[in-house]
């Protein structure tokens, strides 16, 4: 049996994942410890694991609509302020609180063979850097791959690598001075850990764990020939299936429906539903040949209307396992879970999102052929309706889409991970008492 601390920065999308993970590890018979944040307390427990709580200033705040200097801005300079807006939130803020709490928590325990933490979990690197002994440390990549490479636009504003372009001099100048404030801020983070400076930029932080496993399949992926030797494609993880007394009572409806588009804001930059849902039932209301399901993903419902347009059915939430089986068409911001549960089952997808790691999920999805990327966080319900439209008529959207169905369906995502974890077994230290002492 072995030990071993799984670490979520508190972002359902980034805590799921590594949930699904910790419970398939404690039924192959290992101990685990789970730290996250407190709201996800009671998903800790209900799965059976050791919880462990993050203190509150490691919480990373929603994505904000308030008007700002940069509202009016042109998109790529909206894009730079958000993405510089959102490291220091999601990266930089929360690492000293992160890593203190990851030293308490080892510090607690005899033994651990490994620890395991989202790729926003930035309080993992002072171990990185440090000198001591220490668990191998893998990184789990709940958001498309942010390592930079020669092949590859720097990662942020979602652009596709173009064939035979050389993007290294295009990264150094985002790293080194659009972006030079954010690892000048990192450097001074870790300083206040008494760690060294980190040797590469902050989204290439993952290049230094023992291994990344990025959990998503090849496919999905833009190839590199410079790929890190640490990275470790999976295949994605999706959550268990639901019973069906869960359904909703409209659910007769979807079955009997010949076309059904499904339309989401997921769980976190969902603060504003007119933004892509609302703007959706306005592109779809009162159409005969399209049942919309929409989920909330618990945000209040009302921008949405009541009651909803007559071919519209609204829920909070809906397991994927149990709603996208019969969906046609999916209209989503571009969450990184979400498009590839869609993915899953062939479903061709329609993405508009520019927050966090969003343009990237949309550009990869406009990339294999899968769906449209309309390179916006709000679209017009005309750009959202054509979009639709070619989805569900075009064949070659759902062809692709189905290709990674079938890449995703010969992938075996746990028993991966699993099979890794076995192979590092031995290669770190299982006493943490050089933890305690800070």
């Amino acid at each position: 049996m072995a030990h071993y601390l799984l670490a979520a920065s508190p972002i359902p999308g980034h805590v799921l994942p590594l949930l699904r993970i910790g419970v398939d590890l404690r039924d192959r018979g290992h101990e685990v410890r789970f730290l996250t944040g407190e709201d996800f307390q009671s998903l800790v427990q209900d799965a059976g694991l050791h919880g462990a709580v993050l203190p509150p200033e490691t919480g990373v705040r929603r994505p904000s609509r308030g008007f700002s200097i940069f509202s009016k801005a042109p998109d790529l300079i909206r894009r730079w302020h958000r993405g510089r807006t959102e490291m220091r939130s999601l990266f930089v803020a929360p690492l000293a609180a992160q890593y203190r709490a990851l030293q308490t928590v080892l510090g607690e325990c005899e033994r651990v063979d490994a620890v395991l933490v989202d790729v926003a979990f930035t309080g993992a690197l002072p171990l990185l850097l440090g000198d001591g002994p220490r668990p191998p440390v893998l990184v789990c990549g709940v958001s498309p791959l942010t390592v930079s490479s020669l092949d590859t636009p720097p990662f942020g504003p979602g652009w596709a690598p173009q064939p035979r372009v050389n993007y290294s001099t295009m990264t150094w100048v985002v790293h080194h001075v659009l972006f030079g404030s954010i690892q000048r801020r990192l450097n001074r983070a870790l300083r206040g850990v008494h760690s060294r400076r980190s040797p590469v930029f902050l989204t290439d932080w993952p290049r230094l764990a023992d291994r990344l496993l990025q959990l998503t399949v090849p496919g999905f992926e833009y190839p590199r020939r410079d790929l890190p030797a640490n990275v470790v494609f999976t295949g994605p993880i999706f959550a268990g299936h639901v019973v069906r007394e869960h359904l909703p009572a409209w659910w007769p409806d979807l079955l009997a429906t010949r076309r059904v588009v499904h339309v989401t804001q997921g769980t976190w930059d969902n603060t504003d539903l007119d933004l892509l849902v609302g703007a959706t039932l306005r592109a779809l209301a009162h159409r005969d040949d399209v049942l919309v399901v929409v989920t909330t993903g618990g945000a209040p419902r009302d921008t949405l209307g009541d009651p909803p347009p007559a071919n519209v059915r609204v829920t909070d939430l809906l397991p994927y396992s149990a709603l996208l089986p019969h969906v046609d068409a999916m209209v989503t911001n571009g969450g990184y879970g979400g498009v590839q549960n869609a993915l899953s089952l062939g479903v061709p997808l329609v993405v508009a999102g520019d927050t966090a790691d969003k343009p990237e999920v949309a550009a990869r999805v406009a990339w294999t052929g899968a769906g449209i990327d309309l390179r916006t966080g709000h679209p017009s319900p005309e750009a959202i309706a054509a979009a639709v439209d070619r989805v569900l008529t075009e064949p070659r959207y759902r062809a692709a889409a189905q290709r990674l169905r079938d890449e995703v369906a010969a992938a075996t995502a746990l028993d991966t991970i699993a099979d890794v974890l076995a192979e590092l077994d031995g290669h770190g230290t299982h006493e943490n008492r050089w933890l305690q002492g800070g």
